[in-house]
């Protein structure tokens, strides 16, 4: 297992991946952890500044201000560049600790500290030694945290036995190992996390669990990167996020810090799964979405059901992904809030090239399409952007409607693949009334025509939908007050297809 998180931790890059998850174990560790990295403030040298014991001085409280480099430390990561260590030392001596240490903090032992995620290398490690001696004083010292180090502490600390024994330590392995078969991994994963999420005792030990669960995303997530497939990653990260908000939820939890602690936690896991998502969606995908039927092909089925899946998830994940970083735009921080509305814009386009470049979307085959095409029509309205797409819900309206008349090629509210695969088996009369006897996709599209205000075609659509499915049971989804507790709570009750949901 030691070995597990040394790769990790090698693999980690410096900026928003490795003093990202250091303030956690810190605090895991029993740190009061004082700053965390920011962007685009001076640092004067210190990534992190946290007080805790120190190991090498019979756990005397002290201040430790930590420089992180990613991977190994050799010469020319030494004093050369722009993320050179010796400069960043320095700058902590001759500006952070004169001039920047809180006033109740002033009279503890300083202990700085270089922090890697690999091993310093031998080249260096003469004229870290004498830099040592050099400016060691009665209450400054320097103290080495290398990648050994730091998997001792993750082990012995966020990633306890009860955590890596047994056949949870089986999970987490088989997760890590099968990262080239999605299913399997983020099923191993997910039991998993019902293994770490079981009922605490109190607050601090939910907190430990939320922490373990974050730093197992990001083990899987480096080991993905290094191979080359994010699919695993990003829906291990998707469901870490939607089990950890249930933890998180401020109207939950009392004021005060432990709603602080575990909001900061979550905008963590937040961060990481907008990092997965880009690599993937924008890196990967997003490069071939414009290209005319380049995504089809990529599913590489000649079923076509399997090519409607998987384009219907990918602009469903373009859409969720671009609605997220919509919602960071409103930050405070303008520089930051341009970056986030010009990624969102981006992720936008993306998702238009796929509609222009693959025709099979403009025919949903079932009906839960429709999640997937709310979120896409909700991103382009909150974007400003309904004029570029309106000719997409037109085209679709025209599909429903030939669909319907052929009875051949109509969305149906089952999601079992092979019913899917097969739809529809016949035209018969009791298979297109079966088939037809529910659906919410209509009345998203008569809704979406009226906003744009093309009411001819909104007419042409309920005319149809009146002649030949008068027997069509129309439903839209309202949350409503319990809707929280039934998706937070467990609720076990379920709602089928015709049946009649809590607010309809």
């Amino acid at each position: 297992m030691k070995l597990v998180v040394m790769h990790y931790l090698r693999s980690l890059r410096e900026r928003d991946e490795l003093d990202a998850i250091l303030p956690d174990l810190l605090a895991e560790s029993g740190f009061e952890v004082l700053t965390r990295p920011r962007r685009g403030t001076r640092q004067a040298g210190v990534d992190v500044a946290a007080v805790g014991p120190d190991p090498d001085r019979n756990g005397t409280r002290s201040l430790f201000l930590f420089t992180i480099k990613s991977g190994d430390l050799t010469r020319e990561h030494w004093n050369v560049g722009q993320q050179a260590v010796r400069p960043s030392l320095d700058e902590v001596l001759d500006d952070y600790i004169p001039n920047r240490i809180p006033p109740h903090f002033a009279d503890l032992p300083v202990v700085i500290c270089v922090c890697m995620g690999g091993e310093m290398r031998e080249d260096i490690r003469a004229q870290w030694s004498g830099y040592c001696l050099r400016n060691e004083k009665a209450n400054i010292h320097f103290a080495e945290w290398n990648g050994n180090h730091l998997s001792d502490l993750i082990l012995s600390g966020m990633l306890r036995a009860e955590l890596i024994e047994s056949e949870n330590r089986g999970l987490f392995q088989k997760a890590l190992a099968m990262l080239d078969q999605p299913d399997v991994s983020y099923r191993h994963f997910r039991q998993l996390l019902n293994a770490i999420f079981i009922k605490p005792k109190n607050h601090t030990e939910r907190t430990r669990q939320l922490r373990k669960a974050y730093l197992c995303l990001w083990i899987l997530f480096v080991w993905a990167r290094d191979a080359e497939n994010l699919e695993a990653a990003y829906r291990v990260s998707e469901l870490v996020l939607l089990r950890s908000w249930a933890h998180c939820d401020p109207t939950r939890l009392s004021k005060g810090a432990i709603c602080e602690e575990r909001l900061g936690h979550f905008d963590q896991v937040l961060k990481l799964h907008l990092i997965i998502a880009h690599l993937l969606l924008v890196e990967k995908i997003g490069p071939f979405a414009d290209k005319r039927y380049a995504l089809s092909m990529a599913v590489n089925s000649r079923y076509t059901v399997d090519i409607h899946i998987a384009l219907f998830e990918t602009l469903g994940r373009f859409s969720l992904h671009g609605l997220w970083l919509d919602a960071l735009s409103t930050g405070e921080n303008e520089a930051f809030a341009r970056e986030m509305n010009e990624a969102a814009d981006k992720a936008l386009n993306i998702a238009i090239g796929m509609l222009n470049a693959n025709p099979v979307l403009v025919a949903p085959i079932r009906d839960d399409f429709t999640i997937e095409l709310a979120l896409f029509m909700h991103l382009a309205d909150k974007r400003g952007r309904l004029s570029n797409v309106a000719d997409y819900i037109r085209s679709m309206s025209d599909q429903l409607c030939h669909a319907l008349r052929v009875r051949r090629h109509y969305p149906t509210p089952t999601t079992d693949y092979r019913d899917v695969l097969a739809h529809p088996r016949d035209r018969s009369d009791s298979y297109f009334e079966e088939h037809t006897r529910a659906g919410i996709l209509y009345t998203f599209v008569l809704a979406w025509l009226a906003i744009i205000g093309d009411q001819e075609r909104a007419e042409q659509l309920r005319s149809t939908l009146l002649e030949l499915t008068p027997h069509m049971t129309h439903q839209v989804w309202i949350p409503d007050a319990r809707t929280d507790e039934v998706f937070w709570g467990g609720g076990s009750r379920s709602w089928g297809v015709g049946a009649r949901p809590p607010s309809q």
